[in-house]
């Protein structure tokens, strides 16, 4: 498995037979022909979804696009068909995946693929989303929507997941992943939504609990980045 870390949650992950592309957002997509491609949007969010994946159709011909529905929604007149719609909580059959979706706790979906007999998970933006300054209601609610959901992840075995390191959260940036890292079986997980703050990275495996996941947590340090797993 070969990944390319191309900018914020956007990420290309080569398998001997398939391409899976995740939220690109700005940056360099690899050039991969003579694959199976599939391209996933978890959300409309600008940062999450740009039209021009569209034009990956001008360069390969076996290509499908798996967009949760809030795209359709939000989005619609930036669509072109043809494109699997997902939504949240289901199960799909597409092609040669078997794709598990969960409820963001923002918008759209997390998916979790099985292909090529690996399991991956990307999280979109379904993450502890726990603001400083927020009340208290809020935040203990975002608390249970996010910890239900990797709850359902607890026994899964996963090769690889693409969870959020979000340096705006402050001293609240790292719960997330802590509890994602304590409650599943992820092997290798990758920081994500980082605004290009990269340092962030030693930040965590620095602190008091993120010293405990040095071995599954993968440092990233710049845009285009590679991983060989």
């Amino acid at each position: 498995m070969k990944i390319t870390f191309i900018d914020h949650s956007g990420f290309l992950i080569e398998l001997k037979q398939s391409v899976l592309l995740f939220d690109y957002y700005k940056g360099e997509i690899p050039d991969v022909p003579g694959k199976k491609w599939y391209v996933f949007v978890s959300h409309f969010h600008e940062d999450h979804f740009q039209s021009s994946i569209f034009q990956l159709r001008e360069k390969y011909d076996d290509i499908t696009f798996i967009i949760s529905k809030d795209v359709c929604k939000y989005r619609k007149n930036l669509l072109k068909k043809p494109y699997e719609v997902v939504t949240w909580n289901q199960s799909y059959q597409i092609g040669e995946l078997a794709v598990d979706t969960f409820k963001s706790t923002d918008e759209g979906c997390a998916y979790f693929v099985h292909v090529e007999g690996y399991d991956i998970y990307h999280a979109g933006d379904l993450h502890w989303w726990h603001w400083i300054g927020e009340p208290d209601a809020d935040n203990e609610a975002m608390r249970i929507g996010y910890t239900s959901q990797i709850d359902r992840l607890m026994d899964e075995k996963m090769d690889v997941a693409f969870m959020l390191l979000d340096p705006r959260q402050e001293e609240a940036y790292d719960w997330g992943m802590n509890y994602f890292m304590e409650h599943t079986k992820a092997k290798i997980v990758f920081p994500m939504h980082m605004w290009g703050q990269y340092d962030w990275c030693d930040k965590y495996l620095c602190s008091e609990k993120g010293q405990n996941y040095y071995k599954r947590f993968q440092k990233i340090t710049r845009e285009g980045e590679t991983f060989h797993l």
